[in-house]
């Protein structure tokens, strides 16, 4: 049995997974921000007997190879740290690491809506977004370990492209259950959030234009990468709005401006939350 880690930015999910993927168990608990052995400790506490190794999925610039963390925002006392090493030495057993964007990949490439496509790209929405490329069958990686991270892009705030954000900080999930609780002073909790997009036309109005954006992203990286599939991930696209939404604002940009008859799939990926652990499993197995 392995313990497979997924952690996020405002929990860390677990599983206790066989070989062939089934999960024996799983849970969460929440993610310590206050220092690197709160944080630790945490993991330590999740440890079982007979666990043949450990795989781990989390955000960030990081080697899979060597363990390596250069970057990480949502977590920075693990920048410059070897956390592959640091957790073998904790538990005494194997640990991979790969990037939680690439796990979410890896999974749907194992054993969803990702499998045999030839050219896709996977985007994860959660504290911040992630993404993954998908060229010839193979995952796109990078000396610098950049590829892919879509959410490090630049937007300009207005027109004078003087002050600047990027996409991952304008468009995680998190902003926008930020911007429609503020808007209709509602507590900030996705569940509400969406009564509230479906029931209220200014809160359908901030999602929209929320949608609007990552439609606009995904066409143009269409025209990068030439897509087949886009796979929508992170806990926002069990929400079948939040998918068809971007669908049909995706739909009206390529009405306006498209150049070519190909129009890529977009769908939510089939394991959601579970494909990041899916894909740490298979990336500590197979990859």
């Amino acid at each position: 049995m392995y313990l497979v880690i997924d952690i996020g930015g405002t929990f860390i999910k677990y599983g206790y997974y066989l070989k062939d993927g089934k999960c024996q168990d799983k849970g969460k608990i929440k993610t310590p921000k206050t220092n690197i052995d709160d944080f630790y400790q945490a993991l330590l506490s999740l440890k079982k007997e007979n666990l043949k190794g450990i795989a781990i999925s989390m955000p960030g610039l990081l080697d899979s190879q060597t363990g390596d963390v250069f970057a990480i925002s949502l977590l920075p006392f693990l920048v410059n740290h070897n956390v592959k090493k640091e957790i073998e030495a904790l538990f005494h057993l194997p640990v991979t690491i790969e990037n939680d964007a690439k796990c979410a990949t890896l999974g749907e490439m194992w054993k969803g809506n990702l499998q045999n496509i030839n050219n896709g790209l996977f985007i994860v929405f959660g504290s911040g977004i992630g993404g993954t490329i998908i060229l010839d069958h193979k995952i796109v990686k990078s000396p610098r370990h950049k590829a892919g991270e879509i959410g490090s892009i630049l937007m300009p705030k207005d027109l004078s492209y003087t002050d600047m954000t990027n996409f991952g900080a304008n468009n995680n999930a998190n902003r926008l259950i930020e911007q429609i609780s503020h808007a209709l002073r509602c507590t900030q909790d996705g569940i509400e959030v969406f009564h509230m997009i479906q029931n209220n036309e200014k809160a359908y109005q901030i999602f929209e234009s929320y949608c609007r954006q990552i439609a606009f992203m995904i066409y143009n990286l269409d025209y990068i990468l030439d897509l087949d599939v886009v796979c929508l991930g992170g806990g926002i696209s069990e929400q079948e709005l939040f998918v068809s939404t971007i669908q049909k604002e995706f739909a009206k940009l390529r009405s306006q401006y498209k150049e070519d008859d190909h129009e890529p799939i977009i769908t939510a990926c089939l394991h959601h939350n579970e494909a990041n652990l899916l894909g740490a499993l298979y990336h500590h197995l197979f990859d």
